[in-house]
């Protein structure tokens, strides 16, 4: 099947917000994804694409945004990532970091980082193979307002 990648619009919310509840485990409400899907795509230290079919359906959707730490060069960094089971191993979820790695270059970026949950087994050999390292398993921790 022929996919395409292209810059997502506020009515790709929808089907964001299920891939990210139903293969992500996000439990995040639609109304809240597509506020900030509204927000997201105007802002120029984020990146979010999407993965259309040929009725421009939507497949798959990665989320990208700025890492500039004190300690290392700036980079981009994978906030999310999610293909539909259905479109896996169609080589679409390495041509969407394909695209955020030519934005990172674009942009002056030195490098891509992504994070992995240790439950998402087939992420680490994805990754590999794509090129990346493995740097280290850490805690992640969380405190909302």
């Amino acid at each position: 099947m022929n996919y395409r990648i292209r810059r997502c619009m506020v009515s790709d919310a929808h089907r964001i917000y299920e891939l990210c509840h139903r293969e992500l485990g996000y439990d995040f409400s639609e109304e809240q994804v597509t506020a900030n899907v509204r927000r997201l795509i105007g802002s120029r230290e984020n990146l979010l694409l999407v993965a259309v079919d040929q009725d421009d359906a939507v497949v798959g959707f990665i989320h990208a945004n700025n890492h500039d730490p004190v300690y290392a060069p700036p980079m981009k960094d994978i906030v999310a990532i999610a293909v539909d089971p259905e479109s896996r191993m169609s080589g679409l979820g390495r041509r969407l970091i394909q695209a955020v790695e030519d934005w990172a270059a674009a942009t002056g970026a030195k490098g891509v980082r992504v994070n992995a949950g240790i439950e998402q087994k087939n992420a680490g050999v994805f990754y590999k193979s794509l090129g990346y390292q493995y740097i280290k398993t850490s805690y992640n921790f969380r405190k909302m307002f």
